[in-house]
């Protein structure tokens, strides 16, 4: 059965839609009691035919390379589930990783997917960084992070069902600090997602 199908345990039918999310500290929902996959599921379910269920299967401080070795637990724990959001890369910006092997990185995670039969990956540019005197992301990382949406870019090219979602319309009042969002943050990256979900 795929998701979206009608499943009913009790003869009442449901048609659903399963999102897995994956990312870092951004998709977690760090500095926040919400986060995107939460509201990107209400989102979903009032304006769709279908009821919405978001995965989150995040962790704080996540790279790329982290990523890609945590793949194949999440997808073993995500069964019936054909599209993904990916929020990567802000960390990989923070550290300098180097670009080439984070565009690597990216790019045999998107196949990782397609292998695993996921039909639509949406993914979310890295988000605009405010240098704001946070030793940890001073300056120096908000100007280089075009150089990673860039890598990433370039990685999605090679993958059908791979769709860019812009969020550089982010400003400030979004965020709590340099790159967590606040409960409005949170809610503009589910708008972003949504959009691209609806527009499939």
């Amino acid at each position: 059965m795929l998701a979206g199908d009608s499943f009913s345990g009790r003869g009442d039918a449901v048609n659903y839609q399963n999102v897995l999310c994956i990312g870092d500290s951004q998709t977690f929902g760090a500095r926040t009691y919400g986060c995107y996959p939460l509201h990107l599921a209400r989102v979903l379910t009032a304006t769709t035919p279908y009821l919405w269920r978001t995965i989150n299967e995040s962790h704080n401080g996540h790279t790329a390379r982290d990523l890609w070795f945590d793949l194949p637990g999440v997808l073993q724990r995500a069964p019936d589930t054909h599209q993904a959001c990916v929020l990567i890369g802000t960390n990989d910006v923070g550290e300098g990783t180097p670009i080439d092997l984070f565009e690597e990185y990216y790019r045999q995670t998107l196949r990782a997917l397609r292998i695993a039969g996921f039909r639509a990956v949406f993914c979310g540019e890295i988000p605009p960084i405010f240098a704001d005197g946070h030793v940890y992301f001073p300056k120096e990382t908000a100007a280089r992070h075009d150089e990673y949406n860039a890598a990433l870019r370039r990685a999605l090219q090679e993958h059908p069902g791979a769709v860019h979602v812009g969020l550089g319309s982010l400003t400030r009042d979004a965020y709590v600090d340099p790159v967590h969002f606040n409960e409005s943050g949170n809610e503009l990256v589910a708008e972003a997602f949504a959009d691209a979900i609806r527009e499939q």
